[in-house]
């Protein structure tokens, strides 16, 4: 395990910690699950502040956990999870969101922090359903 990524997990669990659910080092990746109610200011965090400084949303997805581990999974069912690269710390971090309502899964958009989301989280609402709160366009784009 890199050790550069073990003082990187660190200070994200001493800067941002209740509102991370967990931080787990594996593979070479660093995740994080933040919490539902906290993830909008997290995310403007880690864009903004210069220890983290993560300039660039590489990649944004839904996910449905309702057939994760053979039906095994007893957690909450949608989930967003965003890719981000910080250029300046050399860094990629992982961030997974859980969705506080299965029925209507949402969460806050970050269109507004990074442009990059805006067909991202367009794509999760048509696939998944996942509704981002502060979308200015949220619209299908893929189905009817």
């Amino acid at each position: 395990m890199s050790a550069k990524l073990e003082v990187f997990s660190q200070k994200l669990q001493d800067r941002f910690g209740i509102a991370l659910e967990s931080v787990v080092v594996a593979l070479g990746e660093v995740t994080a699950v933040v919490a539902s109610s906290a993830y909008r200011e997290v995310m403007q965090a880690l864009r903004d502040e210069p220890d983290f400084s993560f300039e660039e949303l590489i990649d944004l997805c839904g996910v449905d956990y309702l057939s994760f581990g053979d039906g095994a999974w007893q957690g909450k069912r949608f989930a967003t999870v965003v890719h981000l690269l910080s250029i300046k710390n050399n860094l990629r971090l992982r961030v997974r969101v859980f969705s506080d309502d299965d029925a209507f899964p949402s969460v806050c958009s970050v269109t507004d922090l990074w442009k990059s989301a805006n067909w991202f989280e367009r794509e999760s609402f048509d696939l998944y359903g996942i509704a981002y709160v502060g979308h200015e366009d949220l619209r299908r784009i893929l189905t009817d």
